[in-house]
C-alpha cells in the first residue's frame, strides 16, 4: 500500500482541530506522516501544535487554502498526499480503505462519504452500518474536504492554483486540471466521514472586508473562459444530474454518499 501524507490547513477553530486529530490518531491504522499548516492562527492553536508528533509550518497570517496546501504537499513525502478540512472526524479504518480504492481502480484522487452537520448520533455504528450498505456504491465526483491525490497528479498538473484566495474555486479548478491530464476522479461508499461544514470558511467570510468571493470567481472565469456553474443549458444539465444521481444512490444503497443533517458548529459533549 502507498505511503501517505495528511495535510491540514488551519485558521482557528481550535475545538474541531482537536476533535479532528483525536479521531485521526485513533482510527488510522497504518504509518502516516501529518502537515499542519497555522494559518495564522491566534486562539491557541499554536501551543496546541506544539505537543502533536507532527510537521508544523507556520505563517503569520491567513494565506488561504491554495498557498498552506501547497506548503504542506512541498513538505509531504507521502506517495499519496491527503487534503483534509480540519472541521471532519474520520472512522476506523478509513485511510487503508480509501487507499486500497484507490489502488484498486487506479484513480488519481479518491474522496470518502460524508454526512455533514450536526453530530447527534453514533458516528461509528452509523459508519460500520453505512459502509456495509453502500461498499460497492462509487460516484465519480470530487469531495473537497477531504480527499486523497496521488503524487502522479502533481508531477504532471502542478498544485493548486495560489490565485485563488481564501477558500473558493480552487478545488473545482485542480478537479478540472485533474480531469483534462485524464486522471480519475471518484467518491467510495466503502468509507463514511462526518463532516460539520464550512466551519472555516464562514469564519473567514465573517473577518475578511475584501471581496475574496468574487475575486476567485473572476479568476476562474478569466481561467476557463465560464464560470463554475455555466451558462443556462449547463446549469441545468448539472442540477439535473445531481439530482439523478443522488436518487440512484439512494434507490439502490438506501443512502447518498453526501447526507446533509440540520446545519449545525455545534460539538458534542466528549468526542467519544
Amino acid at each position: 500500500m502507498k505511503t501517505l501524507s495528511l495535510v491540514i490547513a488551519l485558521y482557528n477553530q481550535l475545538e474541531f482541530t482537536r476533535r479532528c486529530i483525536a479521531s485521526i490518531k485513533q482510527y488510522t491504522p497504518g504509518p502516516f506522516e501529518l502537515i499542519l499548516i497555522n494559518n495564522g492562527c491566534v486562539d491557541g492553536t499554536a501551543e496546541y501544535l506544539e505537543g502533536l508528533d507532527a510537521t508544523v509550518v507556520t505563517n503569520e497570517r491567513n494565506l488561504g487554502c491554495a498557498k498552506a496546501w501547497n506548503q504542506g504537499i512541498r513538505a509531504s513525502h507521502g506517495e499519496v498526499v491527503g487534503i483534509l478540512n480540519n472541521d471532519i472526524l474520520v472512522t476506523p479504518q478509513w485511510s487503508d480503505a480509501l487507499l486500497a480504492f484507490m489502488e484498486r481502480e487506479s484513480h488519481g484522487i479518491v474522496c470518502p462519504s460524508a454526512r455533514e452537520g450536526l453530530l447527534d448520533y453514533d458516528l461509528t455504528a452509523y459508519a460500520r452500518a453505512f459502509t456495509h450498505t453502500c461498499a460497492e456504491a462509487v460516484r465519480e465526483d470530487l469531495y473537497a474536504p477531504c480527499m486523497f491525490i496521488d503524487r502522479a497528479v502533481f508531477d504532471r498538473i502542478g498544485l493548486f492554483d495560489e490565485a485563488f484566495t481564501y477558500g473558493g474555486c480552487e478545488d473545482t479548478d485542480f478537479f478540472w486540471r485533474t480531469k483534462a491530464a485524464r486522471f480519475s476522479v471518484a467518491m467510495t461508499g466503502s468509507v463514511l466521514i462526518h463532516h460539520y461544514s464550512k466551519v472555516t470558511q464562514d469564519a473567514v467570510t465573517r473577518t475578511e472586508t475584501d471581496d475574496y468571493w468574487n475575486n476567485n470567481m473572476a479568476h476562474f472565469q478569466k481561467k476557463w473562459g465560464r464560470t463554475i456553474r455555466g451558462n443556462w443549458f449547463q446549469r441545468r444539465w448539472t442540477d439535473w444530474h445531481a439530482k439523478w444521481v443522488k436518487r440512484s444512490e439512494q434507490r439502490r444503497f438506501g443512502h447518498t454518499l453526501v447526507e446533509k443533517l440540520v446545519p449545525s458548529l455545534e460539538l458534542p459533549p466528549s468526542f467519544d
